[in-house]
């Protein structure tokens, strides 16, 4: 487990604050990976797709860090980064917020 899971015992919960949580160690969530079904921060996400070649496949999206939701930046293998084009953003509250999309993307 990741050292995060003692310290968030200390401070105020991600969800109180209203992020995502690490669905491993309670840490602030960083990216989402569709194929697990699971938000993980970045050392969680590092640890379970390094495991093994099948795992280091997976795709994963960045999440916003203003408003959490998803973006156009792809995490890929360990540590390979892609942005996709900017098809779609929706900031009509006026919050200062990565990209915001609702396409789903595949990749072949």
């Amino acid at each position: 487990m990741c050292k995060g899971a003692e310290e968030k015992k200390h401070g105020a919960s991600c969800r109180t604050r209203g992020f995502r949580c690490c669905e491993l160690c309670g840490l602030d969530a960083s990216l989402y990976c569709q194929a697990d079904d699971a938000y993980l921060c970045r050392k969680c996400d590092k640890r379970v797709h390094e495991a093994n070649f099948v795992a280091l496949r997976h795709i994963r999206c960045f999440l916003c860090n203003t408003c959490q939701n998803l973006t156009t930046r792809y995490l890929i293998g360990a540590s390979l980064e892609v942005l996709l084009p900017l098809n779609v953003s929706n900031n009509s509250n006026n919050r200062k917020c990565s990209t915001v999309h609702n396409i789903t993307y595949q990749f072949l």
